[in-house]
């Protein structure tokens, strides 16, 4: 049975997630291209504001998006408690230069009571990947806040 965390996703694939209580999220602003349950794919435009001093997309701005991506594997599995990282270590591969899309591929690898285990990838517009990564993220015990499917 889908749960209803992963539904209201699943409605917005297509679609920039500005809609999210994460404000680096919005900073970010992703579009969704697919979601699954414990699995999404998203896109990012490299934006000026996001690159070193070469105009390639920064590794802290790379690591932002994995975390971010990571966390919102997990929460469509639709549990109820909120997860937050504890670590995320990430192997920087190439680089995407400004004005290019980065598309990014997250997956819950292992969902427990107390840890989760998130794994992303990160593609450059050519399709190579540019960045691998992998996340534990840990249960606080407080109820996990609810999706804002409309702006407030």
């Amino acid at each position: 049975m889908e749960n209803q965390i992963h539904y209201q996703l699943k409605q917005l694939e297509g679609q920039y997630f500005s809609n999210t209580n994460s404000r680096a999220g919005k900073w970010l602003n992703y579009k969704l291209l697919e979601v699954k349950q414990g699995e999404i794919r998203a896109s990012v435009l490299v934006r000026e504001d996001m690159t070193n001093p070469n105009h390639m997309l920064h590794g802290g701005m790379i690591a932002m998006i994995m975390d971010e991506l990571c966390g919102l594997a997990f929460y469509s599995l639709g549990t109820g408690y909120y997860y937050t990282t504890v670590n995320l270590s990430v192997d920087y591969l190439d680089s995407a230069p400004v004005n290019t899309t980065v598309e990014v591929h997250s997956k819950v690898m292992r969902s427990g009571k107390k840890i989760a285990n998130v794994e992303c990838t990160v593609f450059n517009d050519e399709g190579k990947i540019i960045a691998h990564g992998k996340s534990n993220l840990v249960n606080t015990e407080k109820k996990v806040f609810e999706l804002r499917t409309h702006h407030t």
